[in-house]
């Protein structure tokens, strides 16, 4: 992840009282890049680095006063707003999740259960590679006397 990413990150998970490692964990699992843009297999399209889905375009066009145009283009184009509108959208979804951060995650990717519980698996697996230290390899074990 860019530094410029994790300045972003950080700042976005403060404002909106978020887990400072949930939005790095959405990025690795989401994958998205600057200028992304992935069509979906039900037609819509996820934008940038944290792959913000179209669906909230016309939201963040209003708390901006932007058009929905300019909000495509900044998710697309801008890494720090695109990470803003994650930020803001997990704390929605941290919200209706009654602070279950795990169930919170799933629903970033999809609120149908059938889809956000391989998202949830994907989720954990990634938190795992990314903040845990692996084991240090341990002595063997002495002999049995036996």
């Amino acid at each position: 992840m860019a530094a410029s990413f994790a300045a972003c990150m950080a700042l976005a998970a403060a404002f909106n009282h978020l887990p400072p490692k949930a939005l790095p964990q959405i990025q690795a699992v989401e994958g998205g890049q600057n200028g992304a843009a992935h069509v979906n297999h039900n037609g819509s399209v996820d934008y940038g680095v944290m792959q913000i889905n179209s669906q909230w375009v016309p939201a963040l066009a209003k708390s901006t006063g932007w058009t929905e145009t300019a909000v495509r283009v900044h998710l697309m184009f801008d890494p720090c707003f695109n990470i803003a509108a994650a930020g803001a959208i997990l704390r929605q979804d941290l919200n209706e999740s009654h602070g279950d951060l795990r169930r919170a995650l799933a629903f970033y990717h999809s609120h149908k259960p059938a889809l956000n519980q391989t998202y949830r698996t994907r989720e954990t697996m990634a938190g795992v590679r990314m903040f845990t230290r692996p084991l240090p390899d341990l002595p063997p074990l002495p002999e049995n006397p036996e």
